[in-house]
């Protein structure tokens, strides 16, 4: 049976006396702190009244007049958690774990990150699944029996339950409205039961009403046929009521709690299990007992001083920053962390500031690197005699940057008196630990009614205010915390206790992902304060310090603009700040997932390294930006531009030639330019050369700018643009050195057979101004393309109609590999060669039939292994493209012509990278050095490409053209495009 939640009474103590209150023993216990003698003792004996400590809980009313969670609007505070009571209220609003916007539960938000009750859901929802199974959450905390079973049931009937107490509140005080009630209260019972009966019958063994309904009404003296008792309980009471309600059905889901102050914090445990979870990290722990509890019992790797329970606040603490996951009770920020602890409290349940600096000794040589302490004076956000702590030798190494031995963070709860500090503390900042106090918010974000507050107190030299208590002070949730008991049950507590845990829990984090940092606590500290949420007033303020802790912004950079990416070459590194990296158009040839590279973020002495994927940095054939209707409009205005012109088949080359006397003849060619080539590189002018024919034409030479690809490999049937450049079929390796100037000489050996050697380059400006926004802000930054070729070719007439060809040629990117450039220089600054053989052939099957084909192999390598950057590994990246056409003319009449084409756009058959760049080398100090990542090129998809085009001019002047496309497989995402349509001109 799930024990009664405490009730803390809230007191006002004095500085001379300690409160402890529960529901059970509500008497009150005062006790007097006594010092120790010189003499090393155990005993405790009186100290000053100024230096009594207290645990930081007691003092806190989870559920009396100061927090009222769920009723009336009659209190201070009444309206501001109302968790159940309709959209006007602020818990309702802020954390809406049953209806809202936030939906911890199920739904929107934070239930896009953890989804424990509705399915996939959002962006992150597969990461966690905690409740689903299957997913790496899912796994561990397996919901009921194991199976699959979606859990969505609980959120709908948490909405509907707030409905119901919705309703229900205006009824309590109306006398007439007992009948009404004891309708409603039967009726929320049967849907209950309906959700859940099974659950618990199964993990009790006993009926719904034996396991939950008749123990709980018992514990609060409600009669279900009698409604008048539900309204004669008080304010408090029945707020306690809906809490153990809800708390006791919840243990029923076999599953982890999920609790108000995740999201608040901004913590999932998706967060944990990416950036660590305290795997390496030892947390110390100054408090009463841990013991006691299930979920503990695995992380407490010591535990030394007194044995003072202190109605279970040391495990309630503890809990919040080590529990397990593991689907039976709450949740930890930092689950496999080790802890330390240290006692110091007596029988009577105090301590001293001396027994404190012994418990920071003793875990300091158990290698804590954070310590919390949820304890403090009455009265005192931060009080004086803490400066003796520090100052002490032992305590000041564990914050000397140049002591060789455990550094430290402390962690101090403020304390609950609802004080603000008003005493200045005099302070050597030249030995000053690097120190946090955390102060309570509610659930709304409001500071706790009870939580100290820093105001305006310095630190001082005794003269000068050098430093003040706001700048070392932020705030975390610390009202109505979910808790376990300590005596295996579960209880909601509220005070800065559970507050600086979660801060604690954090840093832990912190120095698991970066453990290095664990040597810097200063720099951590800096981390946790610039990383909160600013609330109140803008900037540091006296009441909320630096702000709300944010775990999820303390684990990402503090500014990305301070960003740094390191260079290493011949051993010396250089750094750099790092471009801001955005989405672009990542290449449609390789994707280097799973492969990161670094950025660097200078903190003080130190720094942090965050891993970004590799893609994000490459840029290179960005394809259609903005979908379908784009591609259909590219196709229409620049594809039937494409017109028959001679006996070449199709083609969009006009050839104007000088008259033949017997001598040299001049040729100039335009080449009108394509939309599609434009996006790959190709300038938007209109491309042209000039040749020079020899007498008997067994001589010639050509130079121009433009497609080199197409002046040098062209061939009958294949003559269309696009069939060449980068997303062509006929050797797109070749396409990727065309675009700017080129040359080419061939000559006739005789009995039909003629050898070319050419040259082709390429200078993509990234610049310019007829792309796209979308285009240019994706190569922001990137230095312009270079490459140039080298090709030789022979074609050989075999038969009249029938010519074939074999061409060579070696491509040679100054500064990108496949077409793909990289946001930073170093990554392909050794740029790649690819050696590539095409074969072709071109035959006139029938008449006015021309069969086209054409095939290419290509090897491509790239750096050089150990160096920073890029590099092929092995035999290099193997690539394949094709192209075959058939070309019919005068089908219904002697001008119009149908072409039919397939073809296979550059693919990576087989071959890997390597990734060499700056890393940390060593997680444990942050060396870096040069590592090496290798990811495979192959597996894509092959793209394949579908065309039919037919053209017939009209007899009053025009043209009229019909199309068809599919594009399968194209593209980073492998879609598949189709476009069917047609286009009409008429002369005028």
């Amino acid at each position: 049976m799930r024990k009664q939640l405490a009730t803390l009474l809230l007191t006002g103590a004095a500085l001379s006396s300690l409160s402890v209150g529960t529901a059970a023993n509500a008497q009150l216990v005062s006790i007097k702190l006594t010092p120790k003698p010189a003499a090393p003792s155990t005993a405790p004996v009186l100290k000053p009244h100024s230096e009594i400590l207290q645990p930081f809980w007691n003092t806190a009313d989870a559920f009396g007049d100061v927090i009222q969670p769920f009723v009336g609007t009659g209190r201070e505070d009444g309206d501001v958690i109302q968790p159940f009571a309709g959209s006007g209220e602020a818990f309702g609003d802020v954390i809406q774990p049953f209806t809202g916007n936030v939906m911890e539960f199920w739904g929107d938000a934070f239930g896009d990150v953890i989804q424990p009750f509705a399915g996939t859901g959002g962006e992150d929802g597969d990461v966690i699944q905690p409740f689903i199974g299957g997913e790496p959450f899912g796994d561990v905390i397996q919901p009921f029996d194991g199976s699959a079973q979606s859990l969505s049931h609980i959120g709908h009937y948490w909405t509907n339950f707030g409905i119901f107490w919705r309703e229900t509140t205006p009824l309590l005080a109306d006398p007439l409205a007992a009948p009404t009630l004891e309708s409603k209260l039967n009726e929320m019972m049967s849907q209950t039961e309906l959700a859940w009966g099974a659950s618990i019958g199964k993990a009790t063994g006993k009926s719904f009403d034996e396991a939950f309904a008749a123990p709980l009404f018992a514990r609060y003296g409600i009669d279900p046929t009698d409604g008048a008792t539900l309204q004669r309980l008080t304010a408090s009471e029945r707020a306690k009521f809906v809490l153990d309600w809800y708390d006791t059905l919840m243990g029923y889901t076999g599953i982890d709690r999920v609790d108000h102050w995740m999201p608040a914090v901004r913590w999932t445990p998706a967060i944990t299990q990416q950036q660590g979870s305290g795997a390496d990290s030892i947390i110390g722990l100054i408090d009463a007992t841990a013991s006691g509890d299930p979920d503990l019992a695995d992380n407490i790797a010591y535990s030394g001083g007194g044995s003072a329970v202190v109605g279970g606040h040391g495990v309630g603490v503890a809990s919040l920053m080590v529990a397990a996951h593991d689907g039976q009770g709450v949740m930890g920020i930092a689950p496999n962390a080790s802890v330390v602890a240290f006692n110091p409290y007596d029988a009577s349940n105090t301590t001293s500031f001396a027994t404190v600096r012994d418990g920071i000794v003793a875990l300091g040589a158990r290698g804590a690197s954070v310590i919390n302490m949820s304890l403090g004076v009455p009265g005192f956000t931060l009080h004086p005699e803490w400066k003796n702590v520090f100052a002490d030798p032992q305590v000041a190494a564990f914050s000397d940057p140049a002591s060789a031995g455990t550094k430290m963070v402390f962690v101090i709860a403020a304390g609950n008196d609802g004080s603000t500090q008003l005493t200045n503390i005099t302070w050597d900042l030249k030995n000053a630990p690097a120190m946090i106090v955390v102060g309570s918010v509610d659930p709304s974000g409001n500071i706790s009614s009870f939580s100290n507050r820093p105001g305006t107190a310095c630190f001082t030299n005794g003269l000068l205010c050098r430093d003040t208590l706001m700048n070392n002070f932020m705030v975390a949730p610390g009202e109505l915390i979910l808790l376990p008991d300590g005596d295996g049950g579960f209880i909601r507590r509220s005070g800065t206790s559970f507050a600086a845990p979660l801060v604690s829990g954090a840093i832990t984090l912190l120095h698991d992902r970066w453990p290095w940092l664990a040597n810097y606590p200063k720099e951590t500290v800096d981390i946790m304060l610039r990383s909160a949420r600013d609330l109140g007033a803008p900037g540091v303020d006296p009441v909320y310090g630096h702000g709300m802790l944010d775990v999820t912004a303390s684990q990402s950079p503090l500014d990305f603009n301070t960003l740094r990416f390191f260079e290493m070459k011949g051993g010396v590194k250089t750094e750099m700040l790092a471009a801001q990296v955005r989405a672009a158009g990542v290449q449609t040839t390789w994707e280097a997932d799973g492969v990161y590279y670094h950025l660097y973020e200078p903190i003080g002495g130190t720094f942090r390294d965050f891993a970004v994927p590799l893609s994000s940095a490459l840029v290179g054939k960005v394809g259609t930006l903005t979908g379908a209707s784009e591609y259909f409009q590219r196709f229409v205005e620049q594809r039937m531009k494409d017109w028959i012109k001679g006996g070449s088949g199709f083609t969009d080359v006009a050839m104007l030639s000088s008259p033949d006397r017997g001598g040299w003849q001049a040729g100039i060619a335009s080449l009108s330019p394509d939309a599609n080539l434009i996006r790959q590189g190709y300038s938007p002018m209109a491309q042209s050369w000039l040749r020079l024919t020899s007498p008997e034409q067994r001589f010639g030479f050509s130079a121009g700018f433009g497609q080199g690809g197409m002046a040098m490999n062209g061939m009958n049937g294949l003559g269309l643009s696009s069939d060449y450049g980068t997303a062509g079929g006929v050797n797109p390796l070749l396409g990727l050195a065309s675009g700017g100037p080129f040359a080419a000489v061939d000559a006739t050996l005789g009995a039909g057979t003629t050898v070319s050697f050419g040259w082709t380059s390429q200078h993509l400006d990234h610049r310019r101004r007829w792309r796209s926004d979308e285009e240019r802000l994706a190569f922001d930054g990137v230095d312009p393309f270079k490459a140039k070729a080298l090709n030789v070719r022979i074609a050989h007439k075999a038969a009249p109609g029938l010519t074939v060809s074999a061409a060579y040629a070696r491509v040679n990117e100054a500064n990108g590999l496949l077409g793909v450039q990289s946001r930073y220089e170093s990554d392909l600054d050794q740029g790649a060669v690819s050696d590539t053989i095409t074969f072709g052939a071109s035959a006139e099957i029938g008449r006015h039939v021309t069969l086209a084909l054409s095939a290419t192999g290509g090897r491509t390598r790239s750096g050089m292994v150990g160096e920073q950057g890029l590099a092929t590994s092995g035999d290099g990246v193997l690539s394949t493209a094709f192209a075959a056409a058939l070309s019919k003319r005068s089908i219904f009449g002697e001008a119009d012509a149908l072409r039919l084409s397939v073809s296979q756009p550059l693919h990576v058959e087989r071959g890997s990278l390597s990734y060499t760049s700056v890393q940390v080398i060593d997680r444990e100090t942050g060396s870096l050095g040069l590592a090496e990542q290798t990811f495979s090129l192959s597996g894509r998809k092959r793209p394949l490409s579908g065309e039919m085009l037919y053209a017939t001019p009209l007899a009053a002047g025009g043209e009229l053209g019909l199309f068809g496309r599919a594009e399968l497989n194209s593209g980073p995402q492998d879609q598949d495009h189709f476009v069917l349509g047609g286009r009409i001109g008429f002369d005028f």
